[in-house]
């Protein structure tokens, strides 16, 4: 097969220089199969294995590969090793990275919403490793999760949780109750019995009947 006859020419690490499909096929082994023989790498281009040679050493001369001695492959004779020169797989591989994956389309931020002011059913980061980033159910209507969570709190009066207990005891975020609670302790309604962890329990009933003497 003749590779002179209408090749398909590709973008190559020093511009200016375009190759051939054969080329690339080449070019791409040398970069997964460095120092290797040319028998080799024109194996796994899927080329001739005495069309390898002839590019090989034509992009030795112009600076892309360099020729190291190898130890011998069944023969007296060691065979060459080749691999791609240093700035030039820099360049191979800033290419890449640069591109991203076939077909991939950068992607542009996302808006904020316009309102970013948390329900109690959408969780904020808290710092605590136990208390973000938990599954959640479906969405509630604000203040609803306050009152599950403030349930779930005088079903059990003599107990304190985490956060991460009564997510998932109720089926929402960690992160959601963790909100909730807070709420609740500003409100009275519940006390945060520990830090570290964070827990929480049903505040004490006051006793409005106690007066000082």
């Amino acid at each position: 097969m003749s590779t002179n006859a209408n090749p398909t020419l590709q973008a190559v690490p020093n511009p200016g220089k375009p190759r051939t499909e054969t080329e690339e096929k080449l070019w791409q082994a040398l970069l997964d199969h460095p120092a290797s023989t040319a028998v080799a790498l024109s194996t796994a281009a899927g080329i001739g294995k005495s069309t390898a040679p002839k590019i090989l050493a034509r992009w030795e001369k112009d600076g892309l590969v360099a020729r190291t001695a190898g130890i011998a492959d069944g023969g007296s004779r060691p065979a060459d090793r080749w691999s791609i020169t240093t700035e030039d797989r820099h360049t191979d591989e800033e290419q890449a990275v640069a591109q991203g994956p076939v077909g991939d389309q950068p992607t542009s931020a996302q808006p904020a919403p316009e309102n970013d002011t948390p329900t109690d059913d959408q969780p904020t980061a808290s710092g605590d490793p136990q208390v973000d980033a938990q599954p959640k159910g479906e969405r509630l209507a604000p203040g609803a999760l306050r009152g599950m969570v403030e349930d779930y709190l005088r079903e059990h009066p003599d107990q304190d949780f985490t956060p991460n207990v009564i997510g998932k005891a109720l089926t929402r975020s960690a992160g959601a109750v963790h909100n909730a609670l807070e709420k609740l302790v500003d409100g009275g309604y519940a006390v945060r019995t520990s830090d570290k962890p964070k827990r929480y329990a049903l505040a004490p009933a006051s006793d409005d009947s106690t007066t000082n003497s």
